[in-house]
């Protein structure tokens, strides 16, 4: 039996977050959190796939306990299984230490044929954690699908954006994928489907599950390092003038005050 790997992310459901004075990192408990809208497109294309293949579709998120709301709606959706990656030792990683984690999931779950991401989370907008899991397990990579076109028992067809063209390829299992909207969004989950996710239990994995060192993930061993995080202020004016002369002015105090 084929298996795909689905990875979900809760993020914060506005932008009106806290940040951490100490870490200069987001305050992920004082905002209400849904699924990265990516990740549920990456979910459909698996489930799609499923159809197919008749494959097994796994759910993985890594987050505090509550992410496991997240795990939930990818059953209710159709996810045969989940498990949830949570351990305070997982705080604070950076997109580095993220895939760590979620490579060594992918490790312990065992054989698989795909990986689904979505392609950023809107939390950070790097899109690089999905990239970042197919180097750490040494797979192939496809970022910016526009679809996928078919599947055979060893390898999937699809098409990616490459600048302004559309570039049609091959590749070989096992290999990831990094889905967005373009590719179509999540379909509404069934009744039965949420009722079978109401009986499903959710795995969870810490880093002694996952056989890794505390200190070699989290954020002290992340090496990215948030200097400071402060909020754009907006600030715009509006002033009327009489003529031309005047509107010359402004531009020339604009260009003079940019280069200063």
């Amino acid at each position: 039996m084929k298996r795909y790997i689905v990875f979900l992310k809760q993020v914060p459901q506005s932008t009106r977050v806290e940040i951490d004075p100490v870490t200069n990192t987001l305050k992920r408990s004082s905002a209400l959190c849904q699924t990265n809208p990516d990740d549920l497109c990456a979910l459909q294309a698996a489930l799609n796939l499923k159809k197919e293949t008749q494959a097994e579709v796994v759910a993985v998120s890594m987050g505090p306990g509550s992410a496991e709301t997240v795990l939930r709606e990818a059953l209710q959706h159709g996810a045969d299984r989940a498990v949830l990656l949570s351990s305070p030792a997982f705080a604070g990683s950076d997109t580095w230490c993220t895939s760590k984690v979620l490579a060594a999931a992918v490790q312990k779950i065992g054989t698989f044929d795909l990986l689904f991401f979505g392609r950023m989370a809107i939390d950070g907008d790097t899109a690089q954690v999905g990239p970042e899991v197919a180097g750490q397990l040494g797979i192939p990579q496809v970022t910016q699908l526009i679809r996928i076109e078919g599947i055979t028992p060893s390898s999937i067809w699809l098409a990616k954006r490459a600048g302004n063209v559309c570039q049609q390829m091959e590749i070989a299992f096992p290999c990831a994928v990094m889905v967005s909207k373009e590719n179509g969004e999540v379909a509404p989950p069934t009744l039965t489907g949420w009722r079978e996710a109401q009986k499903k239990m959710i795995t969870c994995w810490n880093e002694k599950d996952l056989n890794l060192d505390a200190g070699s993930v989290g954020l002290h061993a992340s090496p990215t390092k948030v200097v400071s995080t402060e909020v754009p202020q907006n600030k715009k004016s509006l002033q009327w003038l009489a003529d031309g002369a005047a509107v010359m002015q402004v531009i020339y105090q604009n260009i003079h005050s940019q280069k200063k």
